[in-house]
C-alpha cells in the first residue's frame, strides 16, 4: 500500500512539474520573450550566383552552328551515335557577381544556337556544354574566327 501511495505522489509531482514547464514556455513565447535582437555593423563583401539549366532537343539537321559573343565559353562533347532520334543536349551555366549590368540572351532555331553574355562592372560568364551525336559537325562562330568542333572535344574560351 505504501508503494502505491509513493507512486501516486511522484505522478502528481511530475504532472505539476510538467504543467509548470509547458505553461511557462508557452507564456514566454506568448509574451514574445526571446533572444536579444541587437545587431552588429556589417556589410556584404562579395556574392556570386550561379544558375544551371539543361535542355535536350531532337535534331534533324546534319550540322549545327553556334554563334557566341561576350563572356561565353563553349565546350562540345561528342556522344556515340544512337539508333532512333538524334539529340542535342545543352547545359548552360551562368555565373555572376552582383547585379550591375549583366546581360544574357540566347536563341535556338533547330540549327543555330546564339548566345551572348555581357558583364557590367562585376565579373560574369556563361559556359555552354553541348553534347552532340558523333556524326554532327559543330561550327563555333566567335569574333574573329570560326572553328569546327568534332572529332572529339572542342573548347573555346
Amino acid at each position: 500500500m505504501r508503494g502505491a501511495r509513493v507512486r501516486r505522489t511522484w505522478l502528481i509531482v511530475g504532472g505539476v512539474f510538467t504543467l509548470a514547464t509547458v505553461g511557462g514556455l508557452g507564456a514566454g513565447f506568448g509574451l514574445n520573450v526571446g533572444l536579444p535582437e541587437d545587431s552588429a555593423d556589417t556589410s556584404l563583401i562579395y556574392s556570386t550566383t550561379a544558375e544551371t539549366t539543361v535542355s535536350a532537343y531532337r535534331i534533324t539537321t546534319p550540322e549545327l552552328f553556334v554563334a557566341v559573343r561576350g563572356e561565353v565559353d563553349v565546350k562540345v562533347i561528342v556522344a556515340p551515335a544512337s539508333k532512333g532520334a538524334r539529340r542535342l543536349t545543352v547545359e548552360r551555366r551562368l555565373t555572376w557577381a552582383g547585379d550591375d549590368g549583366r546581360h544574357h540572351s540566347e536563341s535556338w532555331n533547330g540549327r543555330w544556337l546564339r548566345a551572348e553574355m555581357m558583364c557590367g562592372v562585376s565579373a560574369c560568364g556563361a559556359l555552354y556544354t553541348l553534347t552532340v551525336p558523333e556524326d554532327t559537325p559543330v561550327w563555333l562562330i566567335t569574333p574573329p574566327r570560326t572553328l569546327t568542333c568534332p572529332p572529339r572535344v572542342c573548347r573555346h574560351g
